[in-house]
């Protein structure tokens, strides 16, 4: 079986930890990557919680067609990456979306085609240091992966669970993968946003009434556009359940002077918004206190 990772970043980190450390002679797991970062990662390989592996490394081109494809890039390099897919592409070819949102499928079906895209979303506690991959082994990291209405649906989710057997990876076959989907977006929503907002750990939604209300009425705009995808939310929030201390991407991104994901974090939905007539306030502003922070970090006010 041939299995691919396109994204070797902070959650890609946690594919090429789990089959680096599991071989199977009948299994070939590659990392996809062109130009600079394909040499680099050959020649250097990627450190992932205190161990450096040295996965093989091959173009689109030379790796050829795939059974089981992880797709773990950033929000903002979805539609480029995407473009390295076809090459990648044979007739039963299967294709999981580890990204935040939920519109990465849509962006990939309009690529290679809805028959080979899967959906599935990944809770992991992971960030990068310098040259590092640091994930939290304590932190019960799950991939939910699930069939939303194509061919040979059965077939395609054994392959998945084909693909990960033996490793230590924890893939887990969903009864509802959409609801899954859009909790993971809500939540990303409600608990990453505001405290990058303001710079503070996820404390504020266990130790201050304004953070949790932020957080409740962020959720609350998702549940009403989730509507529009035939999903129900709760109409409870949900909080991540993790140490008071956890600063989330975004904040991390934020907090190393990266470009966030927030235009794929906040852009589908507004585009939903906005294309439904649904006045959703506290995304808006959200959206833009962030891209002011990215401003920021990039010398906008330095008068």
């Amino acid at each position: 079986m041939k299995i691919a990772l396109i994204g070797a970043g902070a959650v890609g980190g946690y594919f090429i930890w789990g089959m680096e450390n599991s071989p199977k002679p009948d299994r070939q797991f590659t990392v996809i990557a062109e130009g600079d970062r394909k040499k680099r990662l050959a020649e250097k390989g990627i450190k992932v919680n205190g161990t450096v592996y040295h996965p093989h490394v091959a173009t689109p081109e030379e790796a050829g067609a795939q059974d089981v494809i992880i797709f773990s890039v950033k929000g903002g390099a979805t539609v480029t990456a995407a473009k390295m897919l076809p090459p990648l592409i044979g007739e039963k070819t299967v294709v999981l979306s580890m990204l935040n949102g939920a519109d990465s499928e849509e962006i990939i079906a309009d690529t290679i085609g809805s028959e080979h895209v899967l959906h599935s979303i990944i809770m992991i506690a992971s960030r990068r240091f310098d040259d590092e991959i640091v994930f939290d082994t304590s932190y019960n990291t799950t991939v939910k992966y699930g069939a939303a209405d194509i061919p040979d649906a059965q077939e395609k989710l054994a392959m998945v669970e084909d693909a990960v057997s033996g490793t230590g990876l924890h893939f887990v076959k969903s009864d509802d993968i959409m609801l899954d989907i859009w909790t993971k977006y809500a939540k990303n929503i409600s608990n990453n946003l505001p405290q990058a907002v303001l710079g503070v750990p996820a404390a504020l939604y266990t130790r201050s009434e304004h953070g949790l209300f932020l957080a409740k009425k962020l959720w609350a705009e998702v549940r009403v556009l989730a509507r529009i995808r035939g999903v129900e939310l709760p109409e409870e929030v949900g909080i991540y359940e993790c140490a008071d201390s956890s600063r989330y991407s975004t904040l991390q991104d934020l907090d190393a002077g990266r470009t966030t994901e927030i235009e794929s974090l906040c852009g589908y939905l507004l585009k939903m918004a906005s294309e439904n007539d649904i006045p959703v306030p506290y995304i808006e502003y959200t959206y833009h206190a962030i891209k002011a922070l990215e401003e920021k970090n990039a010398g906008v006010f330095e008068c």
